[in-house]
């Protein structure tokens, strides 16, 4: 049975296309009426509705043969917009010469990672070579300050550490407990995860200052958690921080 509607009755008709447009993932890119009907908590002839008025703006297309429907062309457009400001634009053409050389010295996949309210937004990712290799997926989002590149952009931004306190409504223990680890990210120069984003990986990454000591971007470095351990990180870290360190300069910061 689908969930009661509660919001404002103005906006119901766009909180429920909303919700009809989150019913995609990696996993599922193609979906049936019943399906997107369960997932946005809509009667059938609601979702029915929904999806033939995201078909006319081209949010959504339509599969004759399997009456499957996915995302459309509009979303692409609305993603390239997004990708491609013009400061996103100057910070991936000077970045990438340096995440091409990361993953020659990591031979990890190494990902440009810029901040985006209380998400994390991958605008650039060069993948490992290897056969076995962790990958972020260019467009992809993760909530912050989760994975390392989350904590690198929560540990310099008191702004965006509020954002991340409110919205997880912790207790006063596991938010000190994140206070004191931020610390240390920023007293390190870097930050650690495992497996906290992408099952079975681990990473490292580091901050991308701007000419105002802002933080701008993180850059992270990713890898299987059985090849790219601890031991492996430390012996790239200094190579890995200085290239890192080149881009910020570039961008005009100066320690």
């Amino acid at each position: 049975m689908a969930e009661p509607d509660n919001h404002p009755r103005g906006s119901q008709a766009v909180h429920r296309v909303l919700r009809t447009l989150q019913c995609w993932t990696d996993d599922d890119t193609t979906l049936n009426l019943t399906e997107i009907a369960k997932r946005a908590g809509l009667t059938l002839p609601t979702a029915h509705r929904m999806i033939k008025a995201l078909q006319r703006e081209n949010f959504l297309v339509r599969d004759e043969e399997s009456g499957r429907y996915a995302l459309g062309p509009t979303i692409m457009d609305l993603a390239r917009v997004l990708l491609q400001r013009s400061d996103q634009d100057e910070l991936a053409v000077i970045a990438i010469p340096h995440l091409e050389r990361m993953r020659t010295i990591s031979g990890e996949t190494v990902g440009l990672h810029l901040p985006m309210g209380e998400l994390r937004l991958c605008v650039a990712e060069l993948v490992s070579r290897q056969a076995m290799r962790a990958a972020t997926g260019v467009g992809n989002t993760f909530p912050l300050p989760a994975g390392a590149a989350g904590k690198i952009l929560v540990a310099w931004s008191a702004e965006r550490l509020e954002i991340v306190e409110k919205r997880i409504a912790a207790p006063v223990r596991k938010r000190d407990q994140l206070r004191v680890e931020l610390k240390l990210v920023r007293k390190q120069g870097y930050a650690t995860s495992e497996g906290e984003t992408i099952p079975e990986a681990s990473a490292v990454a580091f901050p991308v200052f701007g000419p105002n000591n802002d933080v701008r971007a993180a850059v992270n470095v990713t890898g299987p958690a059985g090849r790219w351990t601890k031991q492996q990180m430390d012996v790239h870290l200094a190579s890995l921080a200085d290239d890192v360190r080149q881009v910020s300069e570039q961008l005009g910061y100066r320690t």
